[in-house]
């Protein structure tokens, strides 16, 4: 016998990710595939659920030849997924139509409606205000604009939940991806009759309803010869990405946060009771009885993307756009980035804001833009944090997560514009968190608040403080970036400011 391991599956906005640990939980590799979204008007963003598990099918495989393993071997896994996406399956459960992504903008007028309605009863029954962001509304688009994928429509699944209906021809959920359709009733702990009426949905319709860790069955003969593995190997329940990262980075009291950079970027917090407020994200936590909040912006590592790609010389480069961001000093020589590449979430909720570079001039370089960006995207986290700090969210013991964490730069930016220590934890993932419930799942641990918080975190980088020079420059620079904030929403609605 080989060395045993366990697998964590993420179907990501933008691609699919597997990690692999072995038995005893150490990190032994981790591997990705991109999938094409169909962008068909300005806001808009789709994609195949056809497309994520043969992604998914060679990145396993690709990861588990190259660390030397054999399929034989794997004894388990769990799967997460990005929030949001529904997947409307017809009678013969396949999918009806391409799922929208979460920062698909395109149901704001089915979310408006809901807001002006019900948003009030929405939130109380929910925990989270209706935006474009969520699936009720996606659903309420598709029922009035495609209704002849509509009519076909017998059942709705998560992204995660497809997949693993996929391996395991079983229809199931766990309670955040439940909480993040917008249908399930956060006080009851079931779907809300309430809100699939909202919908146009009944009970029968939505999968059974797990906790995070328990088994949905084994793989399925086909589905293990896609992945290299065998039927041998046990499928858990998983949950969605931002709940199983900020889990994987050892996240277990109240104090402990998460700061993602990653395509979208965010500040995650636990609690009990829950913190709710309409312009956070709300979801039920792994470790019960907390709940986690985020503050989300829609670009982070995107934004960076952008910029690398569309300023810097073809291909994107992160370690030159590092280098060339350091060349410039802090406050970039006074210009300043709004990452509004795709509206903005926390604090704004408004799919109408837009980027901008404000105070640019003739003595701008190149250098100054790189770092007005990463600067701009950790301005956008300080703005979100002001209202988890309103629900009495403080920040004590800081976690930096997603690939942003490879630029030393950017980690010492979010640092001195939070004014917080942080700590990178570059093997924390929702990938890897999907690992660590598969182990659960299989016994390793009696529970999951039983597995230890630094398991994927001991190796961390040293934890890094706030440079008191560069505090100083980014508290000016923050209040100026939220005093032009107010004058450009005031442009893009064209009002006067």
């Amino acid at each position: 016998m080989g060395k045993e391991f366990v697998l964590g599956l993420d179907i990501g906005t933008s691609s699919g990710k597997v990690c692999i640990l072995d038995i005893e939980g150490r990190f032994l590799g981790i591997d990705g595939e991109a999938y094409p979204t169909r962008v068909l008007r300005p806001a808009w963003a789709e994609q195949d659920p056809g497309l994520w598990l043969p992604a998914l099918g060679r990145a396993c495989r690709r990861l588990i030849g190259r660390l030397g393993l054999t399929g034989a071997d794997a004894r388990g896994l769990a799967i997460t997924s990005a929030a949001h996406v529904g997947v409307l399956l017809d009678a013969g459960r396949m999918p009806v139509r391409p799922s929208l992504l979460w920062h698909d903008q395109r149901s704001q007028p089915q979310s408006h409606r809901l807001a002006e309605t019900a948003g009030d009863e929405i939130f109380a029954l929910g925990n989270n205000w209706p935006t474009a962001t969520w699936t009720l509304p996606h659903l309420l688009w598709i029922r009035e604009n495609d209704p002849e994928a509509w009519e076909k429509s017998r059942y709705l699944l998560l992204s995660k939940d497809y997949l693993a209906y996929q391996l395991t021809g079983r229809m199931t959920s766990d309670p955040a991806a439940a909480v993040s359709a917008l249908l399930w009733d956060a006080e009851r702990n079931a779907w809300s009759p309430r809100l699939c009426e909202l919908a146009g949905l009944t009970s029968d319709s939505l999968p059974e309803v797990l906790p995070i860790g328990a088994e949905i069955g084994a793989l399925l003969p086909e589905a293990a010869d896609i992945l290299g593995l065998t039927t041998a190997v046990r499928v858990f329940n998983g949950t969605m990405d931002s709940t199983a990262e900020t889990f994987s980075a050892g996240v277990r009291a109240e104090g402990e946060c998460v700061i993602r950079l990653a395509s979208a970027g965010g500040i995650h917090g636990i609690s009990h009771p829950p913190r709710v407020h309409p312009k956070l994200i709300s979801y039920p936590y792994p470790v019960a009885p907390y709940w986690l909040a985020q503050a989300g912006t829609n670009t982070c590592a995107s934004a960076v993307a952008w910029a690398c790609s569309t300023l810097g010389d073809g291909e994107p480069d992160f370690a030159a756009w590092t280098r060339l961001a350091e060349s410039s000093s802090a406050g970039a020589g006074g210009l300043l980035f709004h990452p509004y590449l795709a509206g903005e979430r926390c604090p704004y909720w408004d799919s109408d804001l837009r980027a901008s570079f404000v105070g640019l001039s003739l003595h701008h370089g190149r250098a100054d833009i790189a770092r007005a960006v990463y600067e701009g995207t950790a301005y956008a986290l300080r703005d979100g944090l002001g209202v988890l700090e309103d629900r009495g969210f403080v920040l004590r013991q800081v976690r930096l997560v997603g690939g942003g964490t490879k630029s030393a730069l950017w980690c010492q930016i979010v640092s001195a514009v939070l004014d917080c220590p942080v700590q990178a934890a570059p093997q924390a993932d929702s990938s890897a968190g999907g690992c660590l419930f598969a182990l659960a799942g299989l016994g390793r641990y009696g529970s999951l608040a039983e597995i230890p918080a630094d398991l994927l975190t001991g190796e961390s980088a040293p934890r890094l403080g706030p440079d008191p020079m560069l505090r100083d420059v980014y508290r000016d620079g923050f209040a100026e970036y939220r005093r032009i904030q107010r004058h450009l929403a005031a442009i893009y609605h064209g009002e006067s400011a």
